[in-house]
């Protein structure tokens, strides 16, 4: 059974940072949705990783202390209880 979390990615050309919804496995490993939240950010797209396998609660304190560079309809979606924003 896997647990969903999140993951934050900063694209290396842009420096924009988005997030993107993953599944947690028994064996503690994360895999990333193909698209970011928002759809603007492919996971095959070179970034770096700020943090990864993070629950909610612990996404939204992390993604405040980074501040605006995180996409604004990817964090607003850690608000809105997974309403579909797209």
């Amino acid at each position: 059974m896997s647990q969903d979390v999140y993951i934050l990615r900063e694209h290396i050309d842009s420096g924009e940072m988005h997030l993107f919804l993953a599944s947690k496995t028994k064996e503690d490993e994360c895999y990333a949705k193909q698209k970011s939240i928002c759809g603007k950010m492919d996971a095959d797209d070179a970034s770096k990783t700020i943090f990864s396998c993070q629950p909610e609660n612990s996404a939204r304190k992390q993604c405040a202390k980074v501040g605006k560079q995180v996409c604004s309809k990817c964090i607003s979606y850690l608000y809105d209880n997974g309403i579909d924003l797209k």
